[in-house]
């Protein structure tokens, strides 16, 4: 039988590149055999503020032969689904409206969205305190979602308020087609347990969201599997939240990607591996990924 393939989605990290570079970059990403781009929430968010870029974005796309596919939202407290701000709360629904709306325009089939940390890590507030606010987000988003042909993809990381459990309460909590969780590998592999591994090891944001009780998810994966729409693949030490090229962590990859690849609801995979400052070359970032997806 034949193994079903999906699409693979190159993340880059635009925040540092100027504008008269993307076209370059978009060649060199083309050259070494990639054909889509992961809409950054980099030019996600820019657009929200320059509508116009989206057509520039779309026109040097298309002039590199690259497609601009699975959009990560604008992130950060103003934009969390579980933001308690009264006075940002319609603006920021509309906001997401908006950059759904662009994205399933790109191509998009899944929109990554964060649940929030800032509340859970800063504040100390308990998830039963947040969820209202998530669930009424989520209310009013999945109608525009559903419209625009487009799954809202919750993403776990390593704080209270978006741990495995947490992603997958909300998509059993509306059990809707239009929602679903986007599975982050190194964030789940952050809050793996292993053999040895040391409290005093982990980075400090660790101690910001846990301070001296760090609470780990052995099998995030099979957690969120059922849910999984689409993944964030980069690899870390399993202390901190690195994002680094796979094969220079400790992730299991020849384990890992085969089980991805049988997640019932799964539509694309997307890179999220950091190439600046790392000084990553790009034909090495493409080489890699294509041997991974070959698991």
């Amino acid at each position: 039988m034949k193994k079903k393939s999906f699409p693979l989605a190159y993340y880059y990290s635009w925040e540092h590149v100027p504008d008269s570079m993307i076209p370059n970059i978009m060649a060199e990403f083309s050259w070494h055999g990639a054909e889509n781009l992961v809409f950054s929430h980099i030019w996600a968010t820019r657009i929200l503020k320059e509508p116009q870029f989206s057509s520039q974005l779309t026109r040097m796309a298309r002039n590199a032969e690259l497609n601009i596919v699975e959009i990560h939202a604008p992130l950060g407290q103003a934009f969390d689904l579980c933001c308690p701000d009264r006075g940002r709360r319609a603006s920021l629904i509309e906001d997401h409206k908006r950059s759904m709306a662009y994205a399933a325009d790109s191509g998009c089939k899944t929109y990554t969205i964060h649940i929030g940390a800032y509340e859970s890590v800063f504040y100390k507030t308990p998830n039963k305190v947040l969820r209202p606010y998530a669930v009424d987000t989520l209310e009013k988003l999945l109608p525009e979602a559903e419209k625009l042909g487009i799954v809202i993809a919750v993403e776990n990381s390593y704080e209270r308020s978006n741990t495995p459990d947490e992603a997958a309460y909300y998509v059993e909590y509306f059990r809707s087609e239009s929602i679903g969780c986007c599975f982050d590998a190194g964030h789940a592999h952050l809050m793996a347990p292993a053999p040895g591994k040391r409290r005093s090891g982990y980075f400090v944001e660790m101690d910001w969201a846990w301070g001296d009780k760090i609470e780990e998810y052995p099998n995030a994966y099979e957690r969120l599997a059922p849910h999984i729409v689409t993944c964030h693949l980069h690899d870390n030490d399993g202390y901190s939240d690195a994002h680094e090229l796979p094969g220079t962590g400790t992730i299991d990859w020849k384990t890992l990607i085969p089980k991805l690849k049988k997640s019932p609801r799964l539509i694309s995979m997307q890179t999220e591996v950091r190439t600046i400052p790392a000084a990553l070359p790009i034909g090495k970032l493409c080489d890699t990924f294509r041997k991974l997806m070959a698991l």
